[in-house]
């Protein structure tokens, strides 16, 4: 049998010494021109796969070639999100030292599923689990999984919210399944995210009962009383949320967990980018009660600006949660209880060291860091507001607490559907800066996501600018 030529035997540092410099190089040359590269998503597909495709080669390629191929699909393919003037969706940027952390953790190459996988994995999850516990105010026994996004997180959490209620009326779900089980109550804000719905889909939890929100979209506290006096006694479990996709609000927190817990119920918050307002002095306000929940998900890859990817589930009763997901092959060894296995916590077994880079952005800021970046993107959001509102015919549709601006277009001679498109996509071609259009109570409607360190005021000023010339534009055609 023969070997391909390009195929490496043994461990050579050569190889890394000659491919390595030219990786530096080219990811220095990508971030030195992202300031003044068009903030578009390119559609050169047809080039793309020229340049990536075609049948796969019988010999392969030296490692050198397929870098350029690499570097060249780059250029053509990959949209400017970590851009200061991205404001699409809800996507972070990585700061310089969670770049620089996760390419460490790529070398290192450290599976975090057992102690003895990694030692280093392990001790950091634990240390990243105290700041981040202190830094939030949960309690302090909360356990925390590290996942590659929120939707594993809100699974995670709601796996053992599932445990819990059940097991409180007297049902092992693990050993038993759902069939004859305790029927399980959801109760869920209307507006919540769509990946709160899908895990419930998973974990066969389908009795769900949509709670009605106001017009900022928290969810109406007398609608919820009602709704939970119609419910039968059994398992429950309420959803609400930390940041709402589209306006950033945050529901009544504090009574969502009384009523609940009143009933024997588990609260479960999705807070993939609102949990971060809690390290900051917004916490006694919008964020009041937020403590009193059961278990809360959240990214890191949105508001810590780590890349991609990393979520975080947290569970108030660790015991709990380990008792959900706990997993005992004779291979796994869990024997010292001492040791962080979080294999034991979560639902992976193989898993990438993503708590290297969260740990040295955590590290690198500290509390008053973490404070200072999520206060100066709540101010910049407000100017962002300030300045659409400023317009005739533009309304900002939320009351901006966080960062997101949902903003919609009018004009007096066409339908406001139509022109808040039009206005967004010539927004999008023109390359200033980029957000992502979405739909609130039925309508249309731009919203733009502050949470990107690098973003400045100037950014801010750009993008207000050129938002307003296409509006003024299109209303003048």
């Amino acid at each position: 049998m023969t070997r391909s030529n390009v195929v490496p035997t043994g461990l050579n540092s050569l190889e890394y010494a000659q491919l390595l410099p030219k990786v530096l190089d080219a990811a220095l040359a990508y971030l030195d021109a992202l300031p003044e590269k068009p903030v578009v998503v390119p559609n050169n597909d047809p080039e793309l796969h020229q340049v990536m495709g075609g049948p796969l080669s019988v010999g392969g390629s030296a490692p050198e070639a397929v870098l350029e191929r690499l570097v060249r699909g780059g250029d053509l393919g990959t949209v400017p999100s970590s851009s200061s003037r991205y404001f699409g969706y809800v996507v972070g940027g990585a700061l310089p030292v969670a770049l620089a952390a996760d390419w460490l953790a790529t070398a290192w190459d450290q599976c975090g599923a057992l102690y003895d996988l990694s030692p280093l994995i392990s001790i950091l999850e634990e240390i990243c689990r105290g700041w981040l516990v202190n830094l939030f105010q949960l309690p302090r026994q909360t356990q925390i999984a590290f996942t590659p996004a929120c939707t594993y997180a809100n699974l995670t959490c709601l796996s053992a919210a599932r445990h819990a209620v059940l097991a409180r009326h007297g049902w092992d779900v693990e050993s038993r399944g759902l069939d004859g089980a305790p029927q399980v109550t959801v109760l869920m804000s209307e507006t919540i995210h769509a990946s709160v719905p899908r895990s419930l889909r998973v974990l066969g939890l389908g009795n769900v009962r949509t709670l009605s929100t106001d017009a900022s979209g928290r969810i109406d506290i007398s609608q919820y009383e009602d709704e939970l006096n119609r419910v039968p006694d059994g398992p429950l479990i309420v959803c609400g949320q930390v940041g709402e996709v589209n306006t950033g609000i945050v529901d009544p927190l504090r009574r969502l967990s009384a009523l609940a817990h009143e009933r024997g119920g588990w609260v479960h918050l999705d807070g993939a980018f609102g949990l971060w307002a809690a390290a900051t002095d917004r916490r006694y306000g919008l964020l009041d009660g937020l403590e009193l929940a059961d278990s809360w998900a959240t990214d890191a890859h949105k508001w810590l600006n780590v890349p991609y990817d990393c979520g975080m589930a947290f569970v108030a009763d660790g015991d709990v949660q380990h008792d959900a997901l706990k997993i005992s092959p004779d291979y796994l060894h869990q024997e010292n209880t001492e040791q962080r296995h979080a294999v034991g916590i979560g639902l992976h077994f193989s898993t990438r060291s993503r708590v290297i880079p969260v740990w040295a952005v955590l590290a690198q800021l500290g509390s008053d860091g973490v404070k200072e970046m999520i206060d100066r993107h709540c101010a910049l959001a407000r100017m962002l507001a300030a300045l659409l509102a400023e317009e005739p015919y533009v309304e900002v549709l939320n009351e901006v607490s966080l960062n997101q601006v949902a903003v919609r277009f009018h004009r007096p001679d066409r339908d406001s559907d139509t022109h808040t498109m039009q206005v967004s996509a010539a927004f999008q071609q023109a390359g200033v800066a980029w957000a992502s259009t979405s739909r609130w109570r039925g309508d249309a409607i731009l919203r733009l996501s502050v949470i990107n360190w690098a973003t400045t005021e100037e950014d801010i000023t750009q993008a207000a600018t050129s938002l307003l010339d296409c509006h003024r534009h299109l209303i003048a055609s």
